[in-house]
């Protein structure tokens, strides 16, 4: 068990609707723990129904940590969150608490955890006019020019991992230097983690939890909570706005699309964002794969944190 300052307990990774937020509160009353979010999108204070940010009374008395630290209007790096949730550790670790990081967020988990590469800044949608650039380009041939100009790094990335191979390309297009050098040279020390757990419902489960989900954010009043913030003088192109699924709240309460295609347009993109993270999570270093679902459930973590009852997920 790592329980130096500069470390977390557990970390529960996953797609989206895999029942993580649940399993982190059960695991956090056993252990004796705090929870630090990873997630990229319930850092907005504004913003909450669309997130799947459990509610206060939801949280079960547990603290939780780098929920709502920042107003909607403002962007928010992952350089952010690994100094905010450093923070949050040393203080955690001076109640004499256990600490259970848990998200989605794969690139905020593994700058935390394996450290952060800190490069210059660049104007708004840079990256992204790269991503587009490029879009049609199959992973094959991405992979091919990774391995063109990087060997060391290709030799650490999946070839069909198409998030960290445009990464790998974005920084030799910007700063002419083998994308493993520039780790080498800016990456920060990570931190300490004693296991990682990643929920995988399989395949079927998943689609099924995830359109269950989204009726029930809708059910929860979503599109009500745009409105209302849309009416209090929020701009649509707010930062925040770009959490999955907001815009399309906005398109419909604009008229351009039907409530129908609102529903079927945000469970497909649901969908697909959990396909990415799935590609993610999957080259996570040392992560231990787990039904939420399954017979294999509870966990096996007796023997650390005490005895576990049937968590439903």
């Amino acid at each position: 068990m790592v329980r130096s300052l500069e470390s977390v307990d557990l970390v529960i990774a996953g797609p989206t609707a895999s029942g993580k937020s649940h399993l982190a509160l059960a695991l956090a009353h056993t252990m004796d723990a705090e929870i630090i979010s990873a997630d990229s999108r319930q850092i907005y204070r504004e913003i909450s129904v669309g997130t799947g940010k459990l509610r206060p009374e939801e949280r079960e008395g547990i603290l939780h940590h780098l929920l709502d630290c920042c107003s909607l209007t403002e962007s928010y790096s992952a350089g952010d969150f690994v100094r905010e949730a450093r923070k949050a550790i040393l203080a955690i670790r001076g109640r004499g608490k256990r600490i259970i990081l848990c998200g989605g967020t794969g690139l905020y988990l593994e700058a935390l955890l394996k450290g952060l590469v800190e490069l210059p800044s660049r104007p708004p949608g840079h990256y992204a006019a790269f991503r587009e650039r490029l879009r049609e380009v199959p992973e094959s041939e991405l992979y091919a020019r990774l391995v063109s100009i990087d060997t060391e790094r290709a030799g650490q990335i999946h070839p069909n991992d198409r998030f960290r191979l445009l990464r790998a390309l974005y920084l030799w297009e910007e700063f002419s230097l083998a994308p493993s050098d520039l780790y080498d040279r800016f990456r920060a020390q990570g931190i300490g983690w004693g296991a990682i757990i990643g929920l995988d419902p399989g395949q079927e489960m998943r689609l099924k939890r995830i359109s269950d989900r989204v009726h029930s954010m809708f059910g929860k009043g979503w599109i009500e909570e745009v409105e209302a913030l849309l009416a209090k003088g929020y701009s649509p192109e707010a930062p925040g706005f770009d959490s999955l699924g907001y815009r399309d709240v906005i398109a419909f309460l604009e008229g351009r699309i039907s409530r129908t295609d609102l529903l079927e347009r945000v469970i497909l993109k649901t969908r697909q964002y959990a396909k990415r993270q799935m590609t993610w999570f999957r080259h996570m270093e040392g992560i231990r794969w787990v039904d939420p679902g399954g017979e294999g459930f509870p966990l096996d973590l007796s023997s650390k944190y005490g005895t576990i009852k049937r968590i439903s997920c």
